[in-house]
């Protein structure tokens, strides 16, 4: 079984990184989290309800909406904490950032020092058994990547913008993101209680969430860094000559 594969690309300021990536990721995992299940046979069982909650971005002129489960916040949040300090900690080991031309279309979202491209992904996967003595596998299901080119902007008045601009950017991934999830597609079938373990997370209290984990790839501050910018920009401005055209 192939995984379906969804790739983001975003470019943001490194304060930006935790807020873009948790406003993704939470509202995946809302989507992709059902109630406690409460299991009155083998096969039937009973769900509970599950709840909300806005959070308010502190880098982004946004907000989101969350699963509200401190445990599955804090275990999420742990993830991209530590992808967040694996960025700051190379960053900081950059002895001399390069500096790069913007866009031909001056975009103030692009106006900054590259600095670093990124990768992390939200990953779904399923349990299968095998015979004894080999232990289950895991299979992937579904995966979505953001991908990052991270920049630094010194100028407040760009720094202003970019709050406006990334938020937009941001909201249109978790646009993109429901409309994928909305589409008719493999989902895990509901388990019987005695597989319930290999569908689902049980150890949260509020809610089940489909199993799944982060992975975070291996940091990219080579030659690669300006020409993935220049490929997330050349989108901004497809967007932005769309937009006038339309208005």
């Amino acid at each position: 079984m192939n995984a379906r594969n969804h790739q983001f690309q975003l470019t943001v300021d490194e304060h930006q990184v935790r807020d873009a990536v948790s406003t993704v990721f939470h509202t995946i995992l809302l989507h992709r989290s059902v109630p406690k299940m409460h299991y009155t046979s083998e096969i039937n069982f009973q769900l509970g309800s599950i709840g909300v909650e806005e959070v308010d971005c502190s880098t982004l002129n946004l907000s989101y909406v969350r699963v509200n489960s401190p445990k599955l916040v804090s275990c999420l949040h742990e993830e991209i904490d530590s992808f967040v300090q694996c960025i700051w900690h190379s960053i900081e080991s950059v002895a001399a950032p390069r500096f790069y031309s913007p866009p031909p279309v001056s975009l103030p979202t692009y106006y900054g020092t590259p600095l670093l491209n990124a990768k992390i992904d939200l990953e779904f996967y399923q349990k299968k058994k095998r015979s004894w003595p080999l232990s289950d596998y895991e299979i992937p299901w579904e995966i979505w990547q953001m991908q990052l080119g991270v920049v630094r902007i010194k100028e407040r008045e760009y720094w202003e913008r970019m709050r406006e601009e990334v938020a937009d950017s941001v909201s249109e991934i978790v646009l993109k993101a429901c409309s994928l999830i909305s589409r008719p597609q493999y989902m895990p079938q509901m388990p019987a209680r005695s597989e319930v373990t290999s569908i689902f997370d049980t150890s949260f209290l509020e809610c089940q969430p489909y199993l799944f984990r982060v992975v975070k790839h291996p940091l990219d501050s080579g030659q690669n860094t300006e020409s993935t910018l220049m490929t997330i920009g050349a989108s901004a401005v497809k967007k932005m000559l769309r937009d006038t055209f339309l208005s």
